[in-house]
């Protein structure tokens, strides 16, 4: 199981490292009128870049070494634990900013919709400090306390779905209320900006639901599986075959990223194809 994991990681790698150097690309190069939504978006696919870069190399890596070549490990056991730990560091580290950063971005919308908030350069500033810092407890919890590492992961995992889910409640019920206030009134009046609003910001809620739905296919099994191996207390063996399986579904998140985004974002997809087309020219 791990080797064929392993395999599936590495082919994934390169998918996740273009595809997410891409969207980084088209945002900032200024094509568009870039917005607080744009700025937590480049967030994520850095995120994702780097999961790519780092922790999908030394995840296959690892676990190629540890299938394969039980020599090298008896040989060379300084390297492989560095290694290990490397693996252990970059996944827990990236995979908790990639949480974070979404749901940031279903309460950025949510606050955006009904209050008129906006990021400003001080705020962007502190969000980035918070969020780079947050997931080092959880680094260091894994080394001092691993025994308590899949109850807390699987509980910051599980309140940030919970977190995400409401904050899109409350978006979908400012979206039915302007809806219609809208209906109720032929003519818009005092409603009118309120309805533009609406029209604006609804393919972009769409968009973080369906990174939201992307979310729950990917890290829902690992939330559900680290849940039950702790209460049924599995062993090693089974605990192990548990975590490859799910982690190449939370991986595999960052390489579906971009496309998600070309998909369903009209302003990234065309700064997309104007990439290609200044690049001919």
């Amino acid at each position: 199981v791990k080797f064929t994991v392993s395999l599936v990681i590495a082919v994934l790698c390169p998918v996740a490292v273009v595809g997410n150097a891409l969207i980084l690309v088209t945002i900032w190069k200024k094509s568009f009128s870039r917005t607080s939504f744009h700025i937590l978006l480049s967030g994520l696919a850095l995120s994702d870049f780097c999961t790519g870069l780092i922790a999908y190399p030394t995840y296959a890596s690892y676990g190629l070494i540890l299938s394969t070549n039980s020599a090298v490990v008896r040989d060379t056991p300084q390297p492989t634990n560095v290694l290990g730990k490397v693996t252990v560091i970059s996944a827990i580290y990236l995979v908790t900013i990639t949480l974070l950063t979404i749901t940031l971005m279903s309460i950025e919308r949510w606050l955006h919709m009904s209050g008129g908030f906006s990021f400003t350069s001080h705020r962007r500033f502190l969000v980035l400090v918070v969020i780079l810092f947050l997931p080092i407890p959880l680094v260091a919890l894994y080394f001092l306390n691993p025994s308590s590492f899949p109850i807390v992961i699987s509980i910051e995992m599980f309140i940030s779905y919970c977190v995400t889910s409401f904050a899109y409640f409350k978006i979908y019920r400012i979206i039915r209320s302007h809806q219609n206030q809208t209906q109720a009134n032929r003519i818009p009046g005092n409603f009118g900006h309120s309805a533009i609003d609406v029209t604006k910001y609804k393919r972009s809620v769409a968009t973080i639901l369906y990174i939201l739905l992307l979310f729950s296919i990917c890290f829902l099994p690992f939330i559900v599986s680290n849940t039950v191996n702790v209460l049924i207390k599995a062993g090693p063996r089974e605990l192990n075959i548990t975590i490859d399986v799910t982690m190449v579904l939370v991986f595999l998140s960052s390489s579906l990223s971009p496309g998600l985004y070309l998909w369903r974002m009209r302003d990234i997809r065309n700064g997309f194809k104007q990439l290609f087309v200044c690049r001919r020219n």
